[in-house]
C-alpha cells in the first residue's frame, strides 16, 4: 500500500521540487547571490514544514480547539500590526509576514467547521460565522495590505463555496453584494491611496494614464515579449541586467522567467503549477474523509489564486498587486505558508488509503 501511494504521489514531488529549483534559479538572476542562499535557506525551512505536516496524521493533529486558539492569537497579531501599520516583523536579517499565514490558518479551520456541521447545505447561521471568521483577519490586514486582504478573502470564500450554499442564499448574495456595491463603491474608492487608484486606472485606461504609473505593467510586457520562443538565456535578460524591471525578484519574477526562458521556459512553469492544483483535486476527489477533502481543495484554491492574480498582473489581465509568485518570488514567509498547506495536502494524498 505505501508502494503504491509512492507511485502515484511522484508527479507531484517532481513537479515541487522542479518549481524550488526554477524559484531558485530565478533568484540568482534576478536578485543575485544574496537572494540565492536566502532563498535557499527558505526552501529548507519550507521543506521541514512539508515534512513535518507531510508525515503526521492531520486527523489527529487537526482538531478545532487547537486550530482556533492559532487563529485567536493570528488575530491578535494582525490587530497588533494593523494598529502599528507594520506589514512585516524584523528579527535582524529576517522579516515575517504574518498575514500570510492567514491562509494556512483560515483553511484549517473552515475545514474542521464545516465537517463538524456537515450538511448538504449551509445553515445560515452557519454561513454567517464562516464569513465573521474569514472577514476578521481580512479587515485587519486590509490596513495595510488591501492586496493581501482580497487573497485572503478569496481563499476563504472559495471554500465557503465549496461547503454548499443553496440557490436562494446564492442569489441573495448576489443582489446583496450589487447593492453594498453600489452604496460603498464611491468612498471606498476614495478611501483608497494614491498608488492604489492608479494601478487601477492603469489598468482600466492604459493609454491616458501617466506613465509613472504604468510602468510597471509596461517593462512587466515588455520582457515577457521580448523572451520569444525560446527566451534570451540564463542572466542575458536585457530588462533584468539593466535594471528597467523593478521588483524582479518579487512581484514580477514570472517577467525574469519569461524574458530568460521564453514562451517553452513559462510553459513548463505553468505546467509544473497545474500538476500540483491537478495533484490536489485528485486528492481532495479521492480522500476518505470531509476534512481531508476540503483541506486539499481549500489548498488547491489558495495556490491557484496566487498565481492567476500574480500572472493576471504581469501580462496585464487584471490590476497590478503586491503578490508573490508561489515558489518563483522570493519570501521566505509566501514559502512557509504554501509548504504548510501543500504539505497537509500530500498528507491527505497519503492516507487516501486508510480509513483510521
Amino acid at each position: 500500500m505505501r508502494l503504491q501511494t509512492w507511485l502515484g504521489e511522484w508527479p507531484f514531488f517532481l513537479a515541487l521540487a522542479a518549481l524550488m529549483g526554477c524559484g531558485l534559479l530565478n533568484q540568482l538572476s534576478a536578485g543575485g547571490g544574496g537572494y540565492f542562499w536566502r532563498q535557499a535557506l527558505f526552501f529548507g525551512l519550507g521543506i521541514s514544514a512539508f515534512l513535518l505536516f507531510y508525515l503526521l496524521d492531520y486527523r489527529r493533529i487537526l482538531t478545532f480547539q487547537r486550530v482556533f486558539c492559532v487563529y485567536l492569537l493570528l488575530v491578535l497579531l494582525l490587530g497588533y500590526m494593523a494598529l502599528a501599520g507594520k506589514r512585516w516583523l524584523y528579527f535582524g536579517l529576517f522579516s515575517v509576514q504574518p498575514s500570510e499565514f492567514a491562509k494556512p490558518v483560515l483553511v484549517v479551520l473552515l475545514a474542521l467547521l464545516f465537517c463538524h456541521h456537515r450538511e448538504a447545505y449551509l445553515r445560515f447561521s452557519l454561513f454567517v460565522w464562516a464569513n465573521l471568521l474569514v472577514a476578521i483577519p481580512v479587515i485587519f490586514i486590509a490596513v495595510s495590505d488591501l492586496d493581501q486582504a482580497f487573497l485572503v478573502f478569496l481563499v476563504g470564500e472559495s471554500l465557503i463555496f465549496l461547503a454548499g450554499l443553496s440557490r436562494r442564499l446564492l442569489l441573495g448574495l448576489i443582489l446583496a453584494g450589487l447593492a453594498i456595491s453600489f452604496v460603498i463603491g464611491p468612498p471606498l474608492w476614495r478611501q483608497l491611496k494614491p498608488y492604489q487608484r492608479a494601478r487601477i486606472m492603469a489598468f482600466l485606461k492604459p493609454g491616458k494614464t501617466q506613465k509613472r504609473w504604468s510602468y510597471q505593467t509596461r517593462q512587466a510586457l515588455i520582457a515577457v515579449g521580448s523572451g520569444g520562443l525560446l527566451g534570451q538565456g540564463f542572466r542575458q535578460g536585457l530588462s533584468s541586467r539593466l535594471h528597467y524591471l523593478p521588483a524582479k525578484h518579487t512581484d514580477l519574477a514570472f517577467a525574469v522567467w519569461a524574458e530568460e526562458w521564453g514562451f517553452v521556459g513559462s510553459g513548463a512553469v505553468l505546467l509544473l503549477y497545474g500538476l500540483i492544483i491537478f495533484y490536489g483535486l485528485r486528492a481532495g476527489y479521492l480522500a476518505r474523509d470531509c476534512l481531508g477533502r476540503f483541506l486539499a481543495f481549500g489548498a488547491v484554491a489558495a495556490l491557484f489564486w496566487q498565481v492567476f492574480i500574480n500572472l493576471g498582473g504581469v501580462l496585464r489581465i487584471l490590476p497590478t498587486a503586491s503578490l508573490p509568485l508561489p515558489f518563483l518570488s522570493y519570501g521566505g514567509s509566501s514559502i512557509l505558508s504554501n509548504m504548510i498547506m501543500l504539505g497537509i495536502m500530500a498528507s491527505v494524498m497519503r492516507r487516501r488509503f486508510s480509513f483510521l
